[in-house]
């Protein structure tokens, strides 16, 4: 397969190559949200005080989870700091909850998932409004009560 095939094939599928260094075998491949991402937080207020805040303190060991990785993105005990974009965090839920892959998880199960890789504010909160937004989620809620009883048939005339 030649490289511009496989590179197409790979835009498909929303993934970017970074090349790390000089040979081919520096690529990198990684979601386009990551790059979205990143270059949110460089225009983030919140996200620039954290990251001014983890370049004043000299040692960062045990004073604070934020850290500037080697991309230059600013994460959280090693998750992505996701800034305060209503458009991005409403693209990472879809991605996460409404895609044919994930069979829409509940709100716990979709909050543990998404809290392995991406951490913004209030994200629990916003998680549990989405999934109560969602219309699919809605139609196959299961009921959580006890059955009433057995039936009785009703005396004939």
């Amino acid at each position: 397969m030649s490289r511009v095939k496989l590179h197409k094939e790979v835009e498909k599928m929303g993934i970017c190559m970074i090349q790390k260094g000089d040979s081919i075998g520096d690529l990198i491949m990684e979601p386009e949200l990551y790059s979205e991402i990143r270059e949110k937080q460089k225009d983030d207020p919140s996200v620039a005080k954290w990251r001014a805040a983890v370049s004043s303190v000299v040692s960062t060991k045990g004073v604070s989870k934020f850290e500037i990785h080697f991309d230059d993105s600013l994460r959280f005990a090693g998750r992505w700091c996701v800034p305060d974009n209503d458009e991005l965090t409403r693209k990472i839920l879809t991605e996460t909850h409404s895609t044919p892959y994930s069979v829409h998880p509940g709100r716990d199960k979709l909050y543990k998932d998404l809290k392995k890789t991406f951490w913004w504010s209030k994200m629990k909160k916003e998680v549990a409004e989405f999934v109560a937004r969602c219309l699919v989620c809605q139609r196959v809620k299961v009921e959580k009560k006890r059955p009433q009883g057995k039936v009785q048939s009703l005396d004939l005339p």
